[in-house]
C-alpha cells in the first residue's frame, strides 16, 4: 500500500501527529495527568460544589427549622440528619424497587423503571452492605450529576466555545430542579446516560450510542427521544435502512426486557402505561396542562380547597406556587427548543469549532422531543378534579440537557443577562430545595 504521494505507507508519516505523538511519549504520567485534569477540573469543581452545598444547605435548613410542618401527609423530616434530608417521596419508590423488586401486589410501582433500582442494587451489592440501599442511590445520584457536568463542559466546548459551556454547565448545575440530581431520583443518572448518547451521536458512533441507549430505556420512558435521535442522526450520516432500524432496536433492548418483565409479573407488558391513572397522569394536546391551569387562577387566590372525593389529603397550600413555577418553566423550556430549532437552521453547513458553528441534529431532536412530552403531560390535582396542571414539567424538562445549551447561546454575549440567569437560578434552586427537604411537595 502506498500513500498519496507514492511513497511506501510505511514510511510515511503525519507531521502534526508524529509531532503530537512524540510530545505523549516525553511527557511524564504526572504531567500527563496535570493536563487532562486541567480540561475537566472546571466543570468537575462546578459539579461538586453544587453537591457540596446542597447538603450543607439542607443539614441547615432542617436544623434552624425544626418545628416546619407538611401539609399533607406522607412526608419526611429527617431529625438533623445530613443526608436524611434528600430521603423525600419517590425517592422512597426507588429504593424500596432496589431492595424488593416489584411487589406483585403493588403494580402501581411499575411506573418507575428499574435501570436506577437496578443500579442501587448493585452498588449496594458491591459495598458488601457497608453502604444502606439510599445512600448508594446517593452516591449512584452524585457522581453521575458531576460525571454529567465534565461530560456536558466538553461536549459543549468542542461545539461552540468555553464561555458558551460553562454558562451551560452552571445553568444545568443550578436549575430550580437540580435538587432532584442531589436526591435519590433518577434524574442525574438519566441526564448523563443522554449526555454520553449525544456525544457519541457527534463522534458517529452509532453502536456504542445504541448500547447506551439500551439502558437509558430501562431508565426512563423519556428515552424514546434517544432512540429517534440516533435513528435520525444515522440516516443523516447516510447509514442504510438495515443499519438504522437495527441501533433503533437495540436502543430499546432496555425497555423490551422491563416490558417482558412486567408480561411475567402482571400480566400486562404495558402495565407501565396502564399504572399512570393510579399517579393521576394523562397525555392530551400539548399545553393542555398550563392552559387549564390558567383557569384554576381563581383557586390560586382562594386557596387549596377540600379534598376530593375519597381522598384524605387536601391541596396543600404551597402547590399553588409549585404549579405557577412548573407553567413559567414549561413556557421557557418550549421558547428554548423553538430557538434551538431556529439556530440548528441557521447554523447548518457552518464549521465546528466556534461559537457559531452548526448544531448536531441529536441536541435538536433529544429536546424537541423530551419538551414535546413534558408539554403533554398532565396531572389531575386533589383538590381539582375538574381541572389538570402542568405540575412535575420541570423536573421532567430538567433532563433535556441541550436546553440549557441553548439558553448559554442566547445570552452569551449579554453579562446582564448571565447575571440575571444564573443569580435567579441559584435563588429559586435554594428556595426549592428547601421546600423539598422540609418534606413539602415541590414537584
Amino acid at each position: 500500500m502506498s500513500s498519496p504521494e507514492g511513497t511506501p505507507f510505511l514510511t510515511y508519516h503525519d507531521p502534526v501527529q508524529s509531532a503530537v505523538i512524540e510530545q505523549d511519549r516525553a511527557e511524564l504520567p504526572a504531567e500527563r495527568i496535570r493536563r487532562q485534569w486541567g480540561a475537566i477540573s472546571v466543570p468537575f469543581w462546578i459539579g461538586v460544589s453544587r453537591i457540596v452545598l446542597g447538603v450543607v444547605f439542607a443539614h441547615l435548613v432542617v436544623v434552624l427549622l425544626p418545628q416546619a410542618r407538611q401539609h399533607l401527609t406522607g412526608g419526611t423530616l429527617a431529625g438533623g440528619s445530613w443526608l436524611g434530608a434528600f430521603d423525600r417521596w419517590d425517592s422512597a419508590y426507588y429504593t424500596g424497587l432496589a431492595q424488593h423488586a416489584y411487589p406483585v401486589d403493588q403494580a402501581s410501582h411499575a411506573a418507575f423503571f428499574p435501570g436506577y433500582p437496578l443500579l442501587i442494587a448493585i452498588v449496594h451489592g458491591v459495598s458488601l452492605g457497608t453502604l444502606s440501599y439510599f445512600h448508594a442511590a446517593l452516591v449512584i445520584s452524585w457522581i453521575s450529576l458531576t460525571a454529567a457536568s465534565v461530560v456536558l463542559y466538553r461536549l459543549a466546548t468542542r461545539l461552540f466555545s468555553e464561555r458558551v459551556a460553562l454558562i451551560a454547565t452552571v445553568l444545568f448545575c443550578w436549575f430550580p430542579a437540580s435538587l432532584f440530581f442531589l436526591s435519590a431520583y433518577s434524574e442525574a443518572f438519566f441526564a448523563l446516560l443522554i449526555l454520553i448518547v449525544i456525544t457519541l451521536l457527534v463522534q458517529e458512533r452509532f453502536l456504542a450510542a445504541a448500547l447506551v441507549a439500551a439502558f437509558a430505556s430501562a431508565t426512563s420512558p423519556e428515552s424514546v427521544a434517544l432512540t429517534i435521535a440516533l435513528m435520525v442522526t444515522a440516516v443523516m450520516a447516510g447509514k442504510g435502512i438495515a443499519r438504522v432500524v437495527a441501533y433503533g432496536a437495540i436502543s430499546g433492548l432496555g425497555l423490551l426486557g422491563f416490558m417482558l418483565y412486567l408480561w411475567d409479573q402482571f400480566g400486562h407488558p404495558f402495565e407501565f402505561i396502564s399504572v399512570q391513572k393510579d399517579w393521576m397522569r394523562s397525555e392530551h394536546f400539548p399545553f393542555v396542562g398550563l392552559y387549564r391551569n390558567i383557569l384554576a387562577l381563581r383557586h390560586y387566590v382562594t386557596g387549596p380547597g377540600s379534598p376530593r372525593p375519597g381522598a384524605t389529603s387536601p391541596t396543600f397550600t404551597n402547590i399553588k406556587w409549585v404549579w405557577l413555577l412548573d407553567d413559567a418553566c414549561l413556557v421557557v423550556a418550549a421558547v428554548l427548543a423553538v430557538t434551538l430549532i431556529v439556530l440548528y437552521v441557521q447554523r447548518r453547513g457552518a464549521a465546528e469549532g466556534s461559537e457559531s458553528s452548526a448544531i448536531p441534529i441529536s441536541l435538536v431532536v433529544v429536546t424537541f422531543i423530551v419538551v414535546l412530552l413534558a408539554t403533554c403531560t398532565t396531572i389531575s390535582p386533589y383538590a381539582l378534579p375538574t381541572y389538570a396542571s402542568s405540575e412535575g414539567q420541570e423536573r421532567f424538562v430538567s433532563i433535556a440537557v441541550p436546553l440549557f445549551v441553548a439558553g448559554a447561546l442566547v445570552i452569551r454575549r449579554r453579562p446582564s443577562l448571565v447575571a440575571f440567569a444564573v443569580g435567579g437560578s441559584v435563588i429559586v434552586a435554594l428556595v426549592f430545595q428547601a421546600m423539598y427537604n422540609l418534606g413539602y411537595w415541590v414537584t
